[in-house]
């Protein structure tokens, strides 16, 4: 048996298994909650430290463990669902549970705006690729008439379809990309906070003045 047939046939098995052992859908039935949200849920051990040991305490920052393993569930959460984050093992104390609270959402609002900027400079640069695109062709087009050097005119016939090409990329392909990103770090934007299955109580303005 050749390599193709031994491919062939290994694409074929893992396609008749793929609904019952790798779908997404049995992953988030699994997690799904009466409310249609996905609950993930961090087991903290006793010995674990919540606060990112390399950062300064001032900085606020979680352990980088716990962003990696939420990523990693999340991956298989299809973007239309709302996201609960729920902490158990290790008691916690209310105010650090704020911490916590406070310093989950930072970060993926952090992300949120990184995205919405990469947005914003693709778009910028679809728009400068696309209008140096159609110059070049329109200089490509104009010397065609007068000039004769078929080296110049090929160079520039190039880079012009090459520019105008980039920007079609810029928007159809990087832009769809960027977007998906976007809708991912709202859904962690967003997310609920529980510990052992209740929702952080944030303090009010008031009582925070």
């Amino acid at each position: 048996m050749g390599k193709r047939d031994v491919e062939k046939r290994r694409i074929t098995s893992l396609k008749e298994n793929f609904d019952k052992k790798y779908s997404n859908k049995r992953f988030v039935e699994r997690r799904l909650q009466s409310d249609g949200t996905v609950q993930i849920d961090v087991v903290l051990p006793e010995d674990f430290n919540v606060e990112e040991p390399l950062a300064p305490s001032a900085y606020g920052l979680l352990n980088s463990e716990i962003y990696n393993y939420i990523d990693e569930q999340v991956y298989f959460v299809p973007s239309e669902y709302d996201i609960k984050v729920n902490f158990t093992g290790k008691q916690i104390p209310p105010e650090e549970q704020i911490q916590i609270s406070e310093s989950l959402h930072d970060h993926y609002n952090l992300q949120v705006y990184d995205k919405l900027d990469d947005i914003r400079r693709n778009r910028l640069l679809g728009i400068f690729l696309l209008a140096f695109g159609a110059l070049a062709l329109a200089l490509y087009f104009f010397l065609r008439l007068s000039n004769n050097n078929l080296l110049v005119l090929e160079i520039i016939s190039i880079v012009g379809t090459f520019s105008v090409w980039e920007s079609v990329d810029c928007w159809l392909i990087n832009g769809h990309e960027r977007k998906i990103e976007l809708n991912n770090a709202l859904q962690m934007a967003l997310t609920k906070v529980l510990f052992n299955g209740c929702e952080v109580e944030m303090p009010s303005a008031k009582e925070i003045n």
